[in-house]
């Protein structure tokens, strides 16, 4: 199979990393250039890429998404069309080109721990693509594009919200006393530890009961930390409800 991708800017480039071993054949299309990292694959025109490949991820920025959609509309025939933008919603996509879908990622994917979002109105398509994604981390095949807004908040954002934590625990690390690289490693590993106990069955709440003490320091740190929990709730929404804005604005446009 050969995959397409025009814009090779953050999430345009976690995909080509992470598909770039595989066995898909890759055109990749930047109107500021391609890297030197995937020159290999680099292509001259949007057309170019369209007419070498049977799907197509259109990502660019929710701003441009529009323009390249134009430019590719009577080219891409039968060929699936895939957005990664955040806010730009089916309805606005099926306008422009027959065979669509919608998915979002996240930019562990180059890690091959990834999370993929993937919508639909053809179930093939999205078993195709999450045939693509299947080695990249774990993908879910979802319902409307609300559905879609929740990943966009959560798991595509998350690397965000998350490198901010670990930051503020590993600053927490320094002024205890511990250099920056130890620190950082100390918080890394900690994170990844606790999400692979997770992923292999623990709750969140065992483990924490499992390392609380009675009066002991985990119990002291919580009880402070506790204070952060409606703050998060409030950030989730807030970023959910800021992609749904992002769609109203885009499409007044």
């Amino acid at each position: 199979m050969k995959i397409g991708i025009i814009g090779v800017g953050k999430i345009g480039t976690a995909i080509a990393r992470g598909l770039r071993n595989s066995s898909f054949r890759l055109f990749l299309y930047d109107k500021v250039g391609v890297s030197q990292e995937f020159q290999m694959y680099a292509v001259d025109s949007c057309e170019e890429l369209v007419n070498n490949s049977d799907v197509i991820f259109v990502a660019v920025k929710p701003k441009d998404v529009y323009d390249v959609l134009t430019d590719i509309s009577d080219l891409s025939k039968d060929r699936l069309v895939v957005s990664v933008a955040a806010g730009i919603r089916s309805d606005v996509i099926k306008k422009f080109v027959r065979r669509w879908a919608r998915v979002m990622p996240n930019i562990p994917l180059e890690q091959r721990e990834g999370v993929v979002a993937i919508y639909s109105s053809d179930s093939n398509d999205s078993e195709l693509l999450a045939e693509i994604f299947k080695d990249l981390g774990k993908t879910y095949i979802v319902n409307s594009d609300d559905e879609i807004d929740i990943f966009t908040a959560v798991s595509a954002s998350g690397p965000g919200y998350l490198a901010v934590l670990m930051e503020s625990f590993e600053d927490a690390i320094v002024r205890a006393g511990l250099p920056r690289q130890i620190a950082r490693e100390i918080s890394a590993q900690t994170f990844l530890g606790t999400a692979k106990l997770i992923l292999s069955g623990k709750s969140p709440s065992q483990i924490k009961d499992e390392v609380m003490t009675p009066a002991g320091t985990t119990a002291e740190a919580i009880f402070h930390i506790n204070e952060a929990r409606k703050i998060i709730f409030y950030a989730v929404s807030s970023a959910i409800q800021r992609s749904k804005e992002i769609s109203e604005i885009l499409k007044s446009k």
